[in-house]
């Protein structure tokens, strides 16, 4: 069973990295640039798999912009939490693991329950779609990247920190 977390903000890769470089929590993090968003995969949140250790790491970050999280959990579990200015505006939790919660900010509560009755990976790529971020960078996480690396590779404006 596959776990993944990606977040995303609405900012250029020259305002996330100096952002980021503070908050590595002595773990690894990529940067993916792919204008207007910045994705992060962040390797200490991913393995903590704490919703609030995440919700804590997002509403921070989205002080640089809007600002998404996917968290899948063995492909049964998912929580997206959306939030700006320092404010989660829109969540969706569902799974054995994580509970259920259902917050949908104003102009998306048709987004946002379309997507709660799909499957978590199913749901991730629509919500990316839906904020016009890649589906892909949504659905991969910290172990794809590097597994990816390793094995052929990544391209070169991908940035590692530790």
């Amino acid at each position: 069973m596959r776990s993944f977390l990606s977040l995303h903000v609405k900012a250029p890769l020259e305002a996330v990295r100096p952002w980021a470089e503070g908050r590595t929590l002595g773990a690894g993090v990529y940067l993916l640039p792919d204008p207007p968003w910045t994705s992060l995969y962040h390797e200490a949140l991913e393995a903590q798999e704490d919703p609030e250790a995440l919700r804590a790491f997002l509403q921070d970050l989205s002080h640089l912009g809007p600002a998404l999280a996917f968290l899948v959990v063995e492909e049964e579990n998912l929580l997206f939490l959306y939030a700006e200015e320092g404010r989660v505006l829109g969540e969706i939790r569902k799974g054995p693991e994580l509970g259920e919660a259902f917050l949908a900010p104003g102009g998306l509560e048709e987004v946002f329950s379309r997507a709660k009755a799909l499957p978590p990976l199913s749901a991730a790529l629509a919500l990316a779609q839906a904020f016009g971020l890649h589906p892909d960078h949504a659905a991969l996480g910290f172990l794809d990247l590097l597994e990816a690396e390793e094995e052929e590779g990544l391209p070169e404006e991908v940035v590692y920190l530790e």
